[in-house]
């Protein structure tokens, strides 16, 4: 088996035209017929069925391209790193974070990172999307990096801040000239919560099933500047923390919540996928964030 069928495979499998990846591949079509021969006759299994002109992959087929995928993406990605360190290519390092920590924490570990001289060459690629949609990108091997509350034994994880929550009630709401509000202060209002999927609905529902409170749930939203404006149009509450739009929202009051138990605050942390060895720039920046900002 070698790397030319792997890669033809690869293409072949996507085009699913023997003409036409052979034309992408810049071979002639009986090579590329050959190549995929040969390569069955290697594994013992049928890769392609024919049915008249096209051709599709078989459940063999369908299961060998998933490690394909894998095995050329960890070729290209040790071919960069080796570039990295023998300084041919320019150092980039994908990092994900969610919203709420990109006017607070995320600057700040910038302007950390550029201050020392061996970090000059470093150049970022950002994503901001929810927790949940960094760590499906982490995992699927979008991301080097990733800020976010979800975690499982497939990545490697630090802790990095403790983000506290917030009642969010409209300018004109009862409580909204109140230094500080309990849970049952606001566990009747109707509520504007964030998807299912999300770290901070998981939270919320467990907050209040231990109060064994049925949430009067009106509007289910995917982030949390979505909340903010349901919440300003007077539709309901909601429990967020703090983002950059609260600042300049007057139709919205942000109030603490009283919480002797730390049920209103949520660890941020930084994740790094358990598979994968990161880059030499990927590797020094995740080293500088957990040494100047990793907490017990």
């Amino acid at each position: 088996m070698t790397l030319l069928q792997l890669q033809y495979f690869k293409t072949l499998a996507r085009i699913l035209h023997y003409t036409k990846a052979a034309k992408e591949l810049h071979i002639a079509q009986p090579s590329l017929s050959y190549s995929i021969s040969e390569l069955e006759k290697e594994l013992g299994v049928k890769l392609f069925d024919k049915e008249n002109r096209k051709i599709r992959l078989t459940v063999y087929g369908e299961q060998f391209l998933s490690y394909v995928e894998k095995i050329l993406a960890l070729l290209d990605e040790s071919v960069s790193v080796l570039q990295q360190m023998a300084g041919s290519a320019l150092q980039v390092v994908h990092l994900g974070y969610f919203h709420s920590i990109s006017a607070s924490l995320i600057p700040s570990i910038m302007a950390g990172i550029y201050s020392q001289e061996e970090n000059r060459r470093i150049r970022f690629q950002f994503l901001e999307a929810t927790s949940f949609d960094i760590f499906s990108q982490l995992k699927k091997g979008d991301l080097d990096l990733a800020f976010c509350m979800h975690r499982d034994e497939y990545v490697e994880s630090t802790a990095i801040m403790r983000q506290p929550l917030y009642l969010t009630v409209p300018s004109n709401h009862p409580l909204a000239e109140r230094s500080s509000v309990t849970f049952e202060d606001f566990s009747q209002e109707p509520i504007v919560m964030l998807e299912k999927s999300s770290s901070l609905r998981t939270q919320m529902d467990q907050i209040f099933a231990r109060h064994g409170v049925i949430p009067n749930v009106v509007f289910e939203v995917h982030e949390c500047n979505a909340a903010l404006q349901y919440v300003a149009l007077r539709f309901g509450i909601s429990v967020l923390p703090r983002v950059p739009a609260m600042e300049k929202n007057e139709k919205v009051s942000v109030i603490p919540i009283a919480d002797d138990k730390q049920a209103f605050v949520r660890t941020v942390y930084l994740l790094w996928a358990k598979s994968r060895p990161l880059s030499p720039a990927a590797q020094r920046v995740k080293d500088y964030i957990v040494e100047h900002y990793a907490i017990p």
